[in-house]
């Protein structure tokens, strides 16, 4: 990943088969993260500025780090799907992942509703590019992981689908009761 972009690197076959499970993935992403779009577009300024997850962050940065996660998970999944190194932050503990999304969250903190969803649009559409030109092969390719061997799939559904899923439905229980206004209110 470079820029905060995935690309599409070259594999062994160029002329390799895509996958027809790949483009259900694919499909699932696209259809997930437009069921994140359509939360965030009915939502008023109160309940963007919600607290959200316990509290430490608002709606509006819990949506940011939605979309940031897809190409940091993304990131992920294509470096084991073309067995590359994996990146940084497939590294991390989860002390050094908390101190990591409370300097996103800071860097969030400003975030409107519009560029929410356009970073949602944008990293979304890198990912269910990515995931869809995946073959079979790169799909079910390996590498340890501390609970033993994960594949690309595996990271796709899990990792990228259920990060998505556990913040959406936090996003849903924060703004489905009253509330403070603000993280830390009474």
């Amino acid at each position: 990943m470079s820029d905060g972009e995935m690309r599409r690197l070259p594999v062994g076959d160029d002329q390799a088969v895509r996958s027809a499970k790949a483009a259900q993935l694919a499909a699932r992403f696209a259809m997930a993260n437009g069921n994140v779009i359509a939360l965030v577009e009915r939502l008023s300024d109160d309940e963007w500025a919600r607290p959200c997850e316990g509290g430490a962050r608002t709606v509006g940065q819990v949506v940011g780090h939605i979309a940031a996660g897809h190409l940091i998970i993304g990131g992920i999944a294509q470096a084991i799907a073309l067995g590359l190194p994996l990146p940084v932050a497939a590294r991390r503990t989860e002390m050094t992942g908390a101190a990591y999304n409370a300097r996103q969250a800071d860097h969030f903190a400003t975030l409107t509703r519009q560029g929410a969803l356009r970073a949602l649009r944008r990293n979304g559409g890198i990912c269910a590019r990515f995931i869809a030109g995946l073959c079979d092969a790169e799909l079910d390719r390996t590498v340890p992981d501390i609970g033993g061997m994960v594949s690309a799939r595996q990271e796709i559904e899990q990792a990228l689908l259920g990060h998505m899923a556990q913040h959406l439905a936090g996003i849903r229980e924060a703004v489905s009761s009253p509330g403070p206004t603000q993280p830390g209110g009474g």
